[in-house]
């Protein structure tokens, strides 16, 4: 699916960490030194922040929210939509959207959506908030994605142990001037290449077992191949949709699996200028739907010289379970993009 949606403006973006922090090298007593090394080699994570027992991802998309309320002065009266996105929900119902709503304060005539999608569901989430702007039903949505991936690991797997991390992020999508573009897609052919049976009601009489653990099965080789076949493909559609050429984006975000999808990715594009478009994981981790706005947050304000007034042509793309993958063109450079919270 490709399209252009008219007169849409992102107006902020927030993302908030939580405290904890897990460095990978405290974890060499445990998995041994080399198995620690390699994997920080391949990933390119040297930590993670690590929801408390108490935190969900609800609780971080709602502190990231708070602060864009705060820098925006938005009233909140004004919101009329909230689409959040996450695997990690406070509860099987009802609706997290809806629980947020009210921890926000904001109005009953706010339409509310859950998006059950990971790392690709930032993308998502955009589409359904323009989608609802343009619609007319909508003036102002807030789309708010996150991820507790540290309650679905198993502590006992290193290879997912030190790759996921958590955060939350919160954007706000207007009825504005500027033009959005989206390339989407879907593979369910393919379902099962990141699968978790044990959390629906496809294995119902299961979901009581006592050795249940909620970590989706996934093969790595098939996830890589997935992510840097289809990665530069809806990309590459997507700049066709816009008209524009690869080397005059200003900024791309690319969803942030580990360093080598990143630096594939790049290579792959065939990218001019591939600092702008970073891996910047190091101190956080893959955080599902977060990692595409963590990179637009975290990017600007601790790398050199960079100036988001200037981003008027940026990239955001991101794949992930569904299978499901896609890409969004925007204007950021009047967005407020505010620096993480715990960062």
């Amino acid at each position: 699916m490709k399209c252009l949606i008219d007169n849409i403006d992102i107006r902020c973006i927030a993302t908030c960490l939580p405290e904890g922090v897990l460095e990978m090298s405290s974890l060499k007593p445990r998995f041994g030194e080399k198995a620690v090394d390699d994997t920080v080699k391949g990933s390119g994570i040297e930590r993670l922040h690590v929801a408390a027992d108490h935190e969900t991802t609800a609780d971080l998309c709602e502190r990231a929210a708070n602060k864009l309320f705060e820098a925006t002065k938005v009233d909140r009266s004004e919101i009329d939509g909230v689409v959040f996105v996450s695997q990690t929900m406070d509860y099987f119902n009802p609706a997290t959207s809806c629980v947020l709503q009210g921890k926000l304060g904001l109005p009953e005539e706010c339409v509310c959506f859950d998006i059950s999608y990971g790392c690709s569901g930032y993308i998502y989430g955009m589409f359904q908030a323009a989608v609802l702007i343009s619609s007319g039903a909508c003036k102002n949505v807030l789309v708010l994605a996150g991820d507790t991936n540290s309650k679905m690991v198993d502590k006992n797997k290193h290879s997912s142990l030190m790759v996921f991390g958590d955060a939350g992020s919160a954007t706000l999508v207007s009825k504005g001037k500027s033009c959005m573009g989206f390339h989407i897609c879907s593979d369910g052919y393919n379902y099962k290449t990141v699968l978790n049976d044990r959390m629906g009601f496809r294995k119902f009489p299961e979901n009581s077992r006592t050795d249940y653990q909620p970590e989706p099965a996934m093969s790595g080789d098939d996830v890589f191949s997935f992510i840097v076949n289809v990665g530069p493909k809806t990309i590459k559609s997507l700049l066709e949709v816009m008209g524009w050429d690869k080397d005059d984006v200003d900024f791309y975000s690319l969803h942030q699996a580990t360093k080598i999808t990143v630096d594939f990715m790049r290579k792959k594009l065939k990218l001019a200028h591939p600092e702008r478009a970073p891996f910047d994981i190091q101190n956080y981790g893959n955080t599902g739907p977060t990692t595409v706005p963590m990179v637009l947050t975290d990017w600007p304000h601790r790398a050199e010289g960079i100036d988001t007034s200037t981003w008027h042509k940026v990239v955001m793309a991101a794949y992930g379970v569904g299978l499901s993958w896609g890409s969004v063109a925007c204007d950021l450079s009047n967005t407020l993009i505010l620096k993480p919270i715990n960062q």
